[in-house]
């Protein structure tokens, strides 16, 4: 089977399914007649911009919070991922500390490596912790102002 047909395979999953565990999306592709590891769910997962949630894994813009859509791509996906899930921002040197709930940080930085915001050059990612790597102290300056503004619901 090829990539891309497992990966509209998963997408059909996940559109009818509320799948809390990568374990429980394997099993589904497994029922659909694929198999697969985690780390190819995870990889796929990724790459067609499914993302966790309180209700388990989703396409992104398939969340819906009072009653409307949240963004589906790049950056405003990117303001909605922040918005909900980051505690708080703490610059150390030339690395912005980005702190979440338990269990949503990796989450979280795969979307701020599809979507990186100015001057950030990579992502190191914990359970509740990214590490944001920046190319200078001015990109910090601009990072925490506009995550801090994403934090109160502001778009990047």
């Amino acid at each position: 089977m090829s990539l891309n047909s497992r990966r509209e395979i998963l997408r059909k999953i996940l559109s009818q399914n509320t799948i809390s565990s990568q374990d429980e999306i394997a099993e589904a592709l497994l029922v659909a007649g694929v198999s697969v590891t985690q780390t190819t769910v995870s990889r796929d997962l990724a790459a067609i911009g499914a993302v966790r949630g309180q209700d388990g894994y989703r396409l992104g813009g398939s969340f819906t919070e009072n009653g409307h859509a949240l963004p589906i791509a790049g950056n405003d996906e990117l303001s909605g991922l922040i918005y909900r899930h980051v505690l708080s921002v703490a610059k150390a040197q030339a690395i912005v500390v980005v702190k979440t709930a338990p269990g949503h940080a990796q989450m979280l930085a795969s979307a701020f490596d599809r979507w990186p915001p100015y001057g950030v050059v990579g992502t190191v990612a914990g359970d509740d912790t990214i590490f944001l790597a920046t190319t200078s102290s001015k990109a910090i300056g601009v990072l925490m102002k506009t995550l801090r503004a994403a934090m109160e619901g502001g778009r990047l």
